[in-house]
């Protein structure tokens, strides 16, 4: 396994893993991070459970934890300026859809439980609203550790994930760059298509 597929792995991982209310709201995000990973695995787990049923218990899951909203605007830059309210709100599910039914694919359990078991207590806060909760994932398929930053912020009173950074490449960094130049060369509606179908198209 490459490190762009591992990365596309994290990030699933703790999107549909923010499925515990077991945490208090003002639980250090790496005591968060920790006891939602340990509600997921189970669920990913159960091979007993159709794959869409399955899939859309983790949907209904990562509405929940995962702040796509910000997610959204973020990944969008400086083009989200320009998008009308309606565009921005359509904007939204349409991200979240494509993340998850990209994520859903490439899942794998062991990562899951590698990640589980790197997690440490090493958390780094940027501010009072925004951490890193850090970690060194092992892979046997991989020969270098892999260097897991799972980002956070506090919105609402509660800690919800924004981002995935390994060894220093952004997940949502990457959509920014995705998306820019697809909004420059091709406009929204040809990214809104990409997304909708799955295959973003290659911006000329």
């Amino acid at each position: 396994m490459n490190r762009a597929r591992f990365r596309t792995i994290a990030t699933l991982v703790v999107i549909l893993s923010f499925a515990t209310r077991g945490v208090a709201a003002e639980s250090a995000p790496v005591a968060q991070v920790r006891a939602a990973i340990d509600q997921a695995s189970p669920i990913f787990a159960n091979n007993r459970i159709p794959p869409a049923e399955r899939d859309k218990r983790l949907r209904v899951v990562a509405e929940k934890y995962f702040d796509f909203a910000y997610m959204a605007k973020s990944a969008m830059g400086t083009h989200w300026r320009g998008l009308s309210p309606a565009q921005r709100k359509e904007f939204v599910p349409i991200l979240e859809n494509y993340v998850l039914a990209t994520y859903l694919t490439t899942f794998q359990q062991n990562t899951v439980e590698a990640a589980s078991h790197a997690l440490k207590d090493d958390v780094k806060y940027e501010d009072p609203e925004t951490a890193a909760v850090r970690s060194e994932v092992h892979l046997k398929m991989v020969q270098d550790p892999l260097q897991v930053a799972y980002m956070l912020h506090k919105r609402g009173g509660s800690w919800k994930l924004y981002d995935i950074v390994v060894d220093n490449v952004s997940t949502l960094g990457n959509y920014r760059d995705q998306f820019s130049k697809i909004m420059n060369s091709d406009g929204y509606d040809k990214l809104v298509a990409g997304l909708k179908s799955g295959h973003l198209p290659t911006a000329r």
